[in-house]
């Protein structure tokens, strides 16, 4: 049954994000990532 729900947040959160992307400019989002990935990094 998990993995039935990982599976199905898995889908929704890829489909959440292409929308995103599909709806956002390319600044907008590449900013946000770039806030992400140096979060992780420091």
């Amino acid at each position: 049954m998990q993995d039935k729900i990982n599976k199905q947040d898995r889908e929704w959160m890829i489909k959440y994000w292409a929308n995103y992307i599909r709806t956002h400019p390319d600044k907008d989002w590449s900013r946000q990532q770039k806030e992400l990935i140096d979060s992780l990094i420091s």
